[in-house]
């Protein structure tokens, strides 16, 4: 079996090193997750009070994250989400979301309008009328994937 790490270098080589020393643990509140190359993550499980179900990804307008709390923004409702912001950056780019801010990732689909502001950084007004901002930090990666 091979593996490919798509990680920082200290990442990586703390991998590296608990492969080699097969010191390796199944944890579903583990901090690093292997998924197959074309896995479909089509649905996000959430929660809801005491309640866990699915949302289709596509509904999906923001997630954000909130002091420890990482909420999915729908038009149906706000959603917590079991998932890191980082795992939710990786597993979701390829279904058309971006990082924008530390605290937010967006559906492209559902950017309505980009407004410049000063200081290198852009307010997005999305399709639930909800304004975003994108960091500065995050900026020239938003201009790129935004073309422009």
């Amino acid at each position: 079996m091979k593996l490919k790490l798509v990680a920082t270098k200290e990442v990586k080589d703390k991998i590296k090193q608990a492969i080699k020393e097969q010191d390796i643990q199944y944890s579903d509140d583990a901090s690093f997750v292997l998924y197959e190359l074309h896995h479909e993550h089509e649905f996000l499980l959430v929660r809801e009070k005491e309640d866990y179900f699915r949302i289709a990804v596509k509904d999906i307008i923001y997630i954000e994250a909130k002091g420890a709390q990482v909420l999915a923004h729908t038009k149906d409702g706000i959603y917590q989400v079991k998932e890191t912001m980082y795992q939710l950056e990786a597993n979701l780019y390829e279904k058309g979301f971006l990082r924008i801010h530390k605290a937010f990732i967006v559906n492209k689909k559902d950017i309505r309008r980009i407004k410049t502001s000063l200081n290198m950084k852009f307010s997005l007004v999305l399709s639930n009328q909800e304004t975003v901002e994108v960091s500065r930090s995050y900026y020239y990666h938003f201009k790129e994937e935004m073309g422009f």
